[in-house]
């Protein structure tokens, strides 16, 4: 096509995993104290949607809060595991157009490389996934399985590119 290039990448990712985590301690038999724990069971019935608009409502995959799909008492070892729930779905579309240009004067393989890439072409709307206790993750907080209200990705990103090959 005359040296001009048109290039995409689809990325996907169903949801990054995230751990529920209890307020309480655990006391060890050594009388050492472990904070903060895994709740000691989940009792089911929670939703599986991973589309932000899941966790953007509040308790949107958890109605009614957290302590009522978890057991999340301090006297009992952790039962639920690590990673066990997926948080926001990541989607994004990057592009790249652009034009190479011999030069053979520069010498046998000369070449300028002119690129436009752009990343999130579409600027949709990415939830950073949750962090390890905070109030998205500690089921007895009122915003359990709620993203933070600032808490996206990067939008849409334009990057322009110029490379001289000999």
């Amino acid at each position: 096509m005359g040296g001009w290039q048109l290039t995409g990448i689809y990325t996907y990712h169903s949801g990054f995993p995230w751990t529920p985590i209890n307020n309480n301690c655990f006391q060890t038999p050594g009388n050492q104290f472990i904070c903060p724990i895994r709740p000691q069971a989940y009792l089911g019935g929670a939703g599986t949607g991973t589309s932000n608009d899941a966790f953007l409502t509040q308790n949107g995959n958890f109605p009614g809060g957290g302590t009522n799909f978890f057991v999340a008492k301090s006297n009992g070892p952790p039962g639920v595991g690590r990673n066990s729930f997926r948080g926001p779905r990541y989607q994004a579309v990057d592009m790249t157009f652009g034009k190479n240009t011999r030069f053979p004067f520069i010498g046998e393989q000369g070449n300028l490389q002119l690129r436009l890439n752009a990343y999130n072409v579409f600027n949709h709307l990415n939830l950073s996934p949750f962090g390890f206790n905070t109030s998205s993750t500690v089921v007895q907080d009122q915003f359990f399985g709620t993203a933070g209200t600032t808490s996206g990705l990067a939008g849409r990103v334009l990057e322009v590119q110029g490379r001289l090959e000999f």
